[in-house]
């Protein structure tokens, strides 16, 4: 399941990270690109055509000054006549007729269509001249109105719009519905793990504790006639099953964490750690160890959870110092990216960072027993609680030069 489901959900969750933009920039571009290259094409072609019916209109006023050359200018009722007969057939908002000079013939200003006044600045034209024996006797200058284009391009950039964000949408929802299908797998797999294991555990517990007491009774009753080495091997017995009961009440706190909801209130975790250190103290009286706890550490959470973490980091602090002549053991907050992050640190065994990520799995140990005893569970435990509690857990180390563990929650 570790290689597996975890591996894809990273690589889905790296794909989402990466299609984000993606998505953006295809959103834009069919929403905004397709529109805009449409409006584009659109207008090129409209002023075209105006260029052709500038044409056309210049061709038939050409033939009006072939009649008379002289008076071409004052033929009213002919311009009106052509006119009338040209601008119902064309998408023609305005018409300008110029004379050679460029002079407008104000008399033949023409508003076919009303349009919007607000889109008649933005009227798309074309001209073309009026000749006479290859001579330039004025000017046509036809200008088209955008009303439709407007329109036109507005109904497309509404659908494209629709359609760039869907698509983009879909993009963006794939790979987060992937990670959370595959997450919800792997939670629906662990659940499965916890329930076997904290059956497992609870049914093993029964036979060690017959193992136990029956090599204890042994020891007890029969002891002095099973001889020095028979006494050792029981003694040996019972040493090893004492260790499985303590793994297996282990897993079964392991299994138990995250089911219950949390119970949070307000926590002063300096206290905490003053009375877990002097626990700790009382239990190796002779030991010359230093602890530096900061007061009023203020946290909210779930007290039980918490003094779990504490007893656990605190714990392994005063085991892993077991061979420091003056071992020091510290507790308290730093400040991190602008927020208080708890520590436990100590100048023990330490540990090598090339391993840190089995730190916190089950039964991974970076230490033999024959070092410092132990059941491999502690760290997991105080990861899990950690998690349930929404925070972060790391830890720093170097061997032969002590461990620090932060959280925070």
């Amino acid at each position: 399941m570790r290689g597996g489901k975890r591996g894809n959900i990273a690589i889905a969750k790296q794909l989402a990270a990466r299609l984000y933009p993606l998505a953006l920039g295809i959103a834009l571009l069919i929403g905004i690109g397709f529109p805009a290259g449409y409006a584009f094409l659109a207008c090129n072609a409209q002023e075209k055509a105006a260029t052709i019916h500038a044409r056309e209109l210049a061709e038939r006023l050409g033939r009006m000054v072939l009649e008379d050359a002289a008076l071409w200018k004052f033929q009213s009722q002919k311009y009106a006549a052509i006119l009338d007969d040209f601008l119902p057939l064309k998408n023609i908002a305005h018409v300008r007729i110029l004379d050679e000079s460029g002079k407008p013939l104000k008399l033949y200003d023409h508003d076919e269509t009303d349009g919007m006044p607000l889109l008649r600045s933005f009227a798309l034209s074309g001209e073309a001249p009026i000749v006479f024996n290859r001579e330039t006797m004025g000017t046509v200058v036809i200008e088209t109105a955008v009303d439709r284009l407007v329109v036109s391009t507005l109904a497309v950039f509404l659908v494209f719009a629709m359609a760039g964000f869907g698509l983009a949408f879909f993009v963006y929802l794939y790979p987060t519905k992937v990670v959370k299908e595959l997450e919800g797998e792997i939670e629906g797999l662990i659940a499965e793990l916890e329930a076997f294991s904290y059956a497992v555990s609870h049914d093993l517990r029964a036979p060690l504790r017959h193992v136990s007491g029956y090599s204890t009774v042994l020891i007890e009753d029969y002891g002095d006639s099973l001889g020095e080495e028979g006494r050792e091997f029981l003694s040996r017995i019972h040493g090893s099953s004492e260790r499985m009961r303590a793994i297996v009440d282990s897993l079964l706190e392991l299994s138990r964490i995250g089911k219950d909801e949390l119970r949070r209130e307000k926590i002063n975790l300096g206290s905490m750690a003053r009375e877990i250190a002097d626990g700790l103290r009382l239990s190796e009286a002779g030991r010359q160890a230093t602890f530096r706890i900061q007061d009023d550490v203020v946290v909210e959470g779930d007290p039980q959870l918490l003094r779990n973490v504490l007893e656990n980091l605190l714990g392994n602090a005063w085991k892993f110092t077991a061979k420091r002549e003056h071992a020091l053991i510290e507790f308290g907050t730093v400040e991190l990216d602008g927020s208080n992050v708890c520590f436990v640190r100590d100048n023990g065994a330490g540990f090598d960072m090339a391993y840190a990520d089995k730190l916190f799995a089950p039964f991974q140990r970076l230490h033999t027993t024959a070092e410092f005893e132990g059941s491999g569970i502690g760290l997991a435990t105080v990861r899990r609680i950690i998690n349930h509690h929404g925070g972060k857990l790391w830890a720093e180390g170097k061997p032969g030069e002590g461990a620090a563990f932060y959280f925070s929650l």
